[in-house]
């Protein structure tokens, strides 16, 4: 830990390496649990996800971050953990929303049973 009166950090998620995941996934707008936004083979994924973990480090050294953090290389989304750790959620056929520019309908995952951990 610093000493400085105003520490410096990263707030969310640091952006994740093009090599690492595919954009053209994480850009549709259906909710998005269990997709598959990677683009490493499975059994390379979790290494490619450290290695993407170094070099976000890296650069948050290099820019003089105080409190460094992981950069969530191996999150797929702000909701894909939580929906995906539980029983009870059904992504494949979604609800729907009110999307937040107001305008605009947006699919979600819906609860459809007891919500239980899994993992």
């Amino acid at each position: 830990m610093t000493n400085k009166i105003l520490p410096t950090t990263v707030v969310g998620s640091y952006p994740q390496p093009d090599w690492l995941v595919n954009r053209e996934m994480l850009s549709k707008s259906v909710p998005r649990v269990r997709m598959n936004i990677w683009r490493i083979p499975a059994e390379l994924l979790e290494q490619a996800q450290d290695d993407a973990t170094i070099l976000a480090i890296r650069d948050m050294e290099r820019a003089g971050i105080d409190i460094i953090t992981d950069g969530e290389a191996r999150r797929e989304s702000y909701s894909n953990r939580f929906a995906t750790a539980l029983d009870g959620i059904d992504a494949e056929v979604a609800g729907e929303v009110i999307a937040r520019t107001g305008n605009a309908r947006t699919p979600v995952p819906r609860v459809v049973g007891r919500i239980r951990r899994t993992r």
